[in-house]
Formats: C-alpha cells, structure tokens, sequence
C-alpha cells in the first residue's frame, strides 16, 4: 500500500553545493543587511541542508565573514565566522576554517551522527560577505556541501 502525498517522508538525498568567493571591496557587507553578498549555497524547491561549509583565504590580514541566510528579502543572521590569515592556503598556514565545528557558528542543529548542519527553506541562499575591505586582489573562498530534500 502506497503512503498518501502527505505522509512521504522527504529525504535530503539530492547533492547540492556551491562555492562562494568573496573579494577586495567588490562584498565588502553590513551585518544585518543583504547588500554585497555572495552566494554560497541555494535550496531546491523542497529546502535542503548544509553538512559541510569551510573557509579558505590567502589574504594576509584576518579576515570576518559574516554568514546569513537569505529568504526572499528576510536577511536571518546566522554568525560572524574569523577567518585567520592564509588559512588553508600555505603549508605553515592554519587548516581551512570549519564554519559548522560548533563554534564559528554556535547554535546549529545536530543531526542523528552528530553532526551540525545548516537547515534552508525551498529556495533560500546561504551568503556572506567580508565586514572589512580584503587586500587588493586577495580573496575568501566558502565552499558547502550538502543536500536538497525531494
């Protein structure tokens, strides 16, 4: 027997990803404000969740990214995560920066393996944008990885 339309139970079994970049003065953003973001992560029609979001930069200056979820034209903040100088693109540099380690962005939901994750309503957009203007041609990569529900 068929479960009826209502009672399917959705999974969040569609990859989903994206790579957002931001650079010198071009999203530079106020918290609070959708203006100069840049797109990391979109929704499919069903919502979706992020597992996976990471920072990279080879700026020589710390560089703070502030994160938001974008619904419509509802800005919901979810954090200002510190990106250090180089991070994860020298040797002697620190690792990329877990956006979801618990700490960067306190608050997320943790799912059934204990994992923290980001979760999105049909259509919505993970952004973010840098707080201050980055060096001249230096730039901060984000990179998601998640899922969209059908």
């Amino acid at each position: 027997m068929a479960l009826e339309a209502a009672y399917k139970p959705k999974v969040a079994n569609v990859p989903n990803g994206g790579v957002g970049v931001v650079t010198a003065s071009a999203n530079t953003v106020t918290i609070g404000i959708n203006t100069n973001g840049a797109d990391v992560y979109t929704a499919g029609a069903a919502g979706g969740r992020i597992y996976g979001l990471t920072g990279v930069t080879d700026d020589t200056v710390t560089v703070n990214v502030f994160v938001w979820l974008l619904d419509g034209a509802v800005v919901k903040p979810l954090g200002l995560v510190n990106i250090p100088l180089s991070s994860g693109n020298t040797l002697a540099a620190k690792l990329a920066v877990d956006f979801l380690d618990g700490v960067a962005l306190p608050g997320m939901p943790i799912d059934n393996t204990g994992k923290r994750y980001i979760a999105l309503k049909a259509n919505e957009k993970l952004r973010i944008g840098a707080l201050a203007n980055l060096t001249a041609a230096k730039s901060v990569w984000v990179t998601a990885q998640g899922a969209d529900y059908q």
